[in-house]
């Protein structure tokens, strides 16, 4: 039998006649794909015109001035987006820095189970036997890479990256699981975005847009609109949908009735204009699987939205996908997602078992809906608004299994006031040496008070001592101006919450 050989090694060279070895595709988006080089700081994008390389010397001289032309935008150092370090030489294309920890979100959606991964997967113990081995697959796949809470967190910042954009009128176009990038360990919840040719300042009359197949707002893809803020935002939605639940948008009953027919589902009638099932979805002519009005479409696979949606995320993709769908202006503001998917992260609880559940306050035992194993204890840290009634409005919670020898950062969001560039940043630590546990407040612009034992508010300059009765009994601190808010943090064993 004969030896298939290696393919040879593919180089480029940039403008200052620096030649860049391509290792391994690492994404391909709706015009170009991505190279890794063998520098890891580095990536290249070949950028694609009907799927193929641009060769045309015309159509690479104005590749080139298009992204000359991105250094005049109003671009700066703190939105996460590659720009392009040089042009390649005599070709269309262009030299980025790597993101170091970097993986694309694509790592994030649904992965297919192919013979030979079938061959080496091992089920974990908290799934049954009798959950089919392709669901089992998916799911041991969504727990290793963090769970529901993991996803909340990196989308949240995703979607402030893409409106750092928008606030000075640009649009990104390829909203895509190959063009964002997210922080690959744990901690860290970093976004990038790699695909800076396609930026644009919003042109209300632009006709064109750039697209990923899946992701492109149905208006971009029939052809009658350009790429709006509007058209970001539904690509956006549809990606951190899929993320969550490792369901497509539309994929629901009327798939499956298609599949068991065994028939062309092409319709005929004025609104699906013979096109397929799947083009259907794409121009917006199918419900929502979890629509409001209509459960034509209902879900038939994919994790039960109670499970990885809270109702204010729920909402917004009813609202985005139902009377937003075929209408842009009726699309919910991107500007709330970030403060709705940071809310459904502080609320999840992370499982051994990788995955996560949401608190439920109301309920007496807190207990993970995979495995059954229910924490111990937990933190439960809760602000709130004083009212002119004299009432207290909750304004935030933040929950987390209580751990020994684990230190704890609450963040800023916690004061209830949410600041796209700061909510993340730790506004007070509760730390522990060895048998005493201490509170201080790490943010330097913020006076924050402590109740004593008597009851008195007293300020909290330094490390404040807490005895472990106190954090059960429950902790009040209080934070002065601007945010005025009550702070309560509480260790509450779990059989008796």
């Amino acid at each position: 039998m004969k030896q298939q050989k290696t393919p040879e090694p593919r180089w480029v060279k940039d403008q200052l006649s620096q030649r860049h070895k391509l290792t391994k595709k690492l994404g391909q988006g709706g015009q170009g794909i991505v190279y890794r080089t063998s520098d890891p700081e580095l990536l290249v994008k070949i950028p694609l015109k009907d799927n193929k390389e641009i060769t045309d010397k015309a159509e690479v001289k104005n590749f080139q001035e298009q992204l000359e032309r991105l250094y005049l935008l109003p671009l700066t150092e703190a939105m996460h987006i590659t720009k392009p370090l040089y042009l390649l030489e005599e070709q269309a294309g262009y030299v980025m820095q790597m993101m170091q920890d970097m993986q694309p979100i694509d790592e994030w959606l649904p992965k297919i189970l192919n013979k030979q991964v079938a061959k080496d997967f091992t089920r974990p113990a908290w799934l049954s036997d009798d959950v089919p081995l392709e669901a089992a697959y998916s799911l041991t796949m969504y727990a290793k890479s963090g769970g529901t809470k993991r996803r909340l967190e990196l989308l949240a910042q995703a979607t402030i990256e893409l409106l750092k954009l928008h606030s000075v009128g640009l649009v990104f176009m390829d909203v895509s699981p190959e063009n964002i990038f997210c922080s690959a360990m744990s901690g860290n919840n970093e976004a990038w975005m790699i695909d800076a040719d396609n930026l644009r300042f919003e042109a209300v009359g632009a006709k064109a847009g750039v697209l990923t197949p899946q992701y492109g707002a149905p208006e971009v893809i029939k052809g009658e609109s350009g790429a709006r803020v509007t058209s970001d935002a539904y690509s956006l939605a549809l990606l951190a949908f899929k993320v969550l639940t490792m369901s497509g948008t539309f994929d629901g009953q009327l798939f499956r009735d298609a599949q068991s027919d065994d028939e062309d589902w092409a319709t005929d009638d004025s609104e699906g204009g013979g096109l397929s099932l799947e083009l259907q979805a794409e121009h917006g002519l199918l419900p929502f699987i979890f629509d409001a009005e209509d459960n034509s479409n209902s879900r038939t696979n994919g994790l039960p939205h109670e499970l990885v949606l809270t109702p204010e995320l729920l909402t917004f993709f009813q609202q985005m996908f139902g009377l937003g769908r075929p209408k842009p202006w009726q699309r919910p503001s991107l500007h709330s997602l970030p403060r709705i998917l940071a809310s459904a992260a502080d609320n999840s609880i992370k499982c051994s078992c990788g995955m996560s559940f949401y608190y439920q306050p109301s309920v007496s035992e807190q207990s993970c809906p995979y495995c059954k194993q229910q924490p111990e204890q937990l933190l439960v840290v809760t602000s709130y608004f004083h009212t002119s009634d004299g009432s207290n409005k909750p304004a935030w919670t933040w929950v987390t299994p209580f751990v020994d020898g684990i230190d704890l950062r609450l963040p800023r969001r916690l004061s209830g006031c949410f600041d796209i560039d700061q909510h993340n940043a730790p506004m007070i630590e509760i730390n522990q040496v060895e048998q005493d546990w201490f509170i201080y407040v790490s943010a330097e612009d913020l006076r924050v008070d402590v109740a004593d034992n008597s009851g008195r508010f007293r300020q909290l300059t330094s490390q404040w001592l807490l005895e472990r009765q106190e954090l059960e009994a429950g902790v009040q601190l209080y934070l002065h101006a601007p945010c005025s808010v009550i702070i309560e943090i509480r260790v509450q064993k779990n059989n008796a919450i």
